[in-house]
């Protein structure tokens, strides 16, 4: 199938940016359903690099990379996909707190 695209599911939180550029999550206090999921679609712009890597979304809603799971090709419309990947990523203090609390919920 020529039409075929890489595909994985990433799991990942809201951010919103400070005033000082520096990102946060949305909600202070994380819970299971503040981690949701993504997928790579056809259209994707840009590269998956590692966790910690910032994403948006279609609706342009900042999206910090906590974990990818395979995803088989035929599964893939359950799953939103996401819009572009960017370059930047988030402190590794953040990082870590995040995949601790994905750690606790999985």
């Amino acid at each position: 199938m020529a039409d075929k695209y890489p595909t994985k599911e990433l799991i990942g939180v809201v951010l919103e940016q400070t005033n000082s550029g520096n990102y946060l999550p949305k909600n202070t206090t994380l819970t299971a359903a503040d981690f949701h999921s993504w997928r790579i679609g056809k259209h994707t712009k840009g590269k998956l690099g590692s966790v910690g890597q910032i994403f948006l979304t279609e609706n342009n809603q900042l999206i910090a990379l906590v974990a990818t799971k395979d995803l088989a090709f035929k599964n893939r419309h359950t799953i939103t996909p996401m819009g572009r990947f960017l370059k930047e990523s988030v402190d590794d203090d953040l990082l870590a707190r995040l995949t601790q609390q994905w750690s606790q919920f999985n």
